[in-house]
């Protein structure tokens, strides 16, 4: 009941923030560029010296930061779709032919190996420093950090399903390579890949803001989670917001995305859910 709990909040958590962010620019007048030169590092309304004009406080620039968190949340919502479906297209591809093709596997698998021997973070770094500081530069980055995850976890499906009796059989009555990709083992294995996307969704978000956050990601004075921490780090003791409330944004929409993908993990994994004691996964998961 507990977990059912959580994920619910988790659901109403994200749908929250998505409304929230997407429809900001419609439910507030003023731009999160906007600077007010007379109010600045203004506290949170409930401590002495705030107001209700700007509830969360502002920057060191007189910038409103409740705005700028709810634009950010639209702009870490588009990076983490794109960072997911970047790694998910390539990890289809690039697994599926690993998987059937005897030639190029050991290529790509080689290659596969020589990316996950390094650290992730270094990875984006590199590829950052080598393409140059931005906001698509570091989706770019992140999303070939989760890449090699992707194309290992497809290739083991589909090798997984190419053994299985129902392939042979269609292969028997004349089904090419591809039609047994595209019609049989493909949709076998969309559950699997289908948390991992989501998963790679949340990754790709803190990705990107670390590389934000070290300068080489989203640059000011765009709204972007890991700028603006960035930018309150040099506040940490006089206006705490600046910096607790980008962190606590990011930190509830990472947890809230990785709580959803491990329970879709379990729910799609019919030895999890047998382990958890339950008969009814989607009974569990709902």
């Amino acid at each position: 009941m507990k977990n059912n709990l959580l994920v619910s909040f988790c659901f109403v958590g994200i749908i929250f923030i998505s409304l929230a962010s997407v429809f900001s620019s419609w439910i507030f007048s003023h731009s999160p560029y906007a600077i007010y030169e007379d109010f600045l590092t203004l506290p949170p309304f409930w401590m002495d010296g705030g107001s209700l004009q700007f509830p969360l406080g502002t920057d060191d620039l007189g910038r409103d930061l409740m705005i700028r968190l709810l634009y950010g949340g639209k702009i870490s919502l588009l990076v983490g779709g794109v960072v997911m479906i970047m790694s998910l297209v390539f990890g289809l591809i690039f697994g599926m032919v690993a998987a059937v093709s005897k030639r190029a596997a050991p290529w790509i698998m080689g290659m596969v190996d020589i990316f996950m021997s390094f650290p992730g973070i270094l990875i984006a770094i590199v590829v950052v420093a080598i393409l140059g500081p931005g906001l698509f530069n570091a989706c770019l980055a992140a999303s070939l950090m989760c890449l090699p995850l992707m194309i290992r976890l497809v290739r083991s499906l589909a090798l997984r399903e190419m053994g299985l009796p129902y392939v042979e059989s269609s292969r028997s009555f004349g089904a090419g390579t591809p039609r047994l990709v595209v019609f049989h083992i493909l949709p076998n294995c969309l559950g699997e890949i289908s948390v991992q996307s989501v998963l790679n969704f949340s990754e790709g978000i803190l990705t990107v803001a670390a590389l934000s956050f070290l300068g080489l990601g989203a640059e000011p004075p765009l709204p972007e989670w890991g700028v603006m921490i960035s930018d309150g780090r040099a506040y940490i003791q006089n206006a705490w917001w600046l910096i607790c409330f980008p962190g606590l944004c990011l930190l509830v929409l990472v947890l809230c995305v990785n709580i959803i993908g491990e329970r879709l993990r379990d729910f799609f994994d019919p030895r999890l859910s047998s382990q958890s004691g339950s008969s009814d996964p989607i009974g569990k998961f709902a």
